[in-house]
């Protein structure tokens, strides 16, 4: 008899703290939030490639219409063409890619805080190929 009452109250705790973290799990979880409104807005970047330099813009980043986990940059690399980067909570990765008629990137980057993102990235032009790091701020 003291088995089965064992063995009883084994299965209702086990069922009951499954239920618990299965809630848990759903309240964490909001349809309604698009992970890639952090990333969206004016930002003023400052970037430093290998071949080019230093150099400061403005890049627009507006969520990509295609795909709902995707945001275009908006004058990627102060060059006025776009790049696609796929976001994943707080990181960005910028897929290979044509842009433009320049030539090709792809890289990498994190959101570091809600007004600053870090990007490195690489873009190659015919036979030539720039590495370049970018600190976003938001305007």
């Amino acid at each position: 008899m003291k088995k089965i009452f064992y063995f009883n109250l084994l299965i209702c705790s086990f069922t009951l703290f499954s239920c618990a973290e299965a809630s848990k799990d759903e309240d964490s979880l909001n349809p309604n939030t698009d992970l890639r409104d952090k990333f969206v807005g004016y930002w003023t970047a400052n970037e430093n490639s290998a071949l080019a330099g230093t150099n400061s813009h403005t890049v627009n980043i507006i969520k990509s219409t295609n795909n709902s986990s995707e945001i275009l940059l908006n004058n990627f690399s102060g060059l006025s063409v776009s790049a696609r980067a796929s976001v994943n909570n707080n990181l960005l990765t910028i897929p290979f890619q044509q842009i433009g008629q320049i030539g090709f990137t792809k890289g990498s980057g994190t959101l570091t805080s809600a007004s600053s993102i870090s990007l490195s990235y690489t873009t190659t032009t015919g036979t030539s190929r720039d590495s370049s790091t970018a600190v976003y701020t938001k305007q």
